[in-house]
């Protein structure tokens, strides 16, 4: 499938395209079970494809559902593992497909999959967290209820900047969350204020913004790359700030236009190589 075609080549590019990332907490994901990863959104697609490329484990993302309208752009997005949840912003009519969403959610972990969600439910260039939705607590509740073993997994990813190529990232993965943490499941408003506060609490101590200095040496392969790429990498870049002008997509595109343009441009360079040699 498309996902697992693009995955290692994804995260090739990434390494070229993030200067340096301090992950920890891995080891509090579980190897196999039902699990939803409850993440902070400040980078747009970036956050998930950073998540899907990081961690061991397949994963199903939930993304804005405006993108889900043109049919060709479903059937990839559905290839990558990717569900829509719409927002009143764009149109009540659609509200009703979030119904799906979720049973569709209930059925992967029923599976024991991986769904990651962003628990606050909009995505702003925000260096805080910003209140959560119910969302999060809602499908921990159904599926807790449903006798599923679900373990919430909080994770909270730091960004030292967002319109910039060669960024630092701090991603750190918290301890679990599971049904027994909690005194009853069955009263919904006190249980979706308790699991929020729990929630909001794990999250917060996970941001961190301190980002350590990075040398030519420590980073090479970036700074390498930096180097040698330098043409693909700045018309990306340009092409993406461009677009976005200066909204939470600029990552997403460079990143996307990067897998494109990268081996368009190594194909040139070696024609270019080949040609210089054979002249001398």
């Amino acid at each position: 499938m498309l996902y697992y075609t693009l995955r290692p080549f994804v995260t090739f590019v990434l390494k070229l395209f993030i200067k340096n990332i301090s992950i920890s907490g891995l080891e509090n994901i579980p190897k196999s079970g039902a699990v939803m990863l409850a993440s902070t959104h400040a980078n747009s697609f970036f956050d998930a494809i950073l998540l899907c490329c990081t961690i061991d484990r397949r994963v199903w993302s939930l993304a804005r559902g405006d993108v889900f309208k043109k049919s060709w752009a479903k059937k990839i997005l559905t290839s990558l593992f990717m569900l829509p949840v719409y927002r009143l912003s764009e149109g009540k009519e659609h509200l009703g497909d979030n119904d799906e969403t979720f049973n569709r959610c209930i059925e992967l972990f029923q599976k024991g999959e991986v769904v990651l969600i962003f628990s606050e439910g909009i995505c702003v260039n925000q260096t805080k967290l910003l209140p959560l939705k119910k969302g999060t607590a809602r499908l921990a509740q159904k599926a807790w209820r449903d006798g599923m073993e679900l373990t919430v997994v909080p994770v909270a990813i730091s960004y030292d900047t967002i319109l910039d190529f060669g960024k630092k990232i701090n991603l750190n993965i918290g301890k679990t969350i599971i049904k027994n943490d909690f005194p009853t499941i069955g009263e919904d408003g006190f249980f979706l204020k308790t699991f929020n506060d729990l929630l909001t609490d794990k999250m917060n101590i996970l941001i961190d913004r301190t980002f350590p200095k990075v040398s030519f040496i420590k980073s090479l392969l970036f700074s390498i790359s930096s180097i040698i790429n330098f043409p693909a990498n700045k018309l990306a870049c340009f092409i993406s700030k461009k677009l976005t002008k200066g909204v939470v997509f600029f990552d997403s595109i460079a990143l996307g236009l990067l897998i494109f343009l990268l081996p368009i441009y190594w194909l040139l360079l070696i024609y270019v190589i080949c040609f210089i040699d054979k002249l001398f």
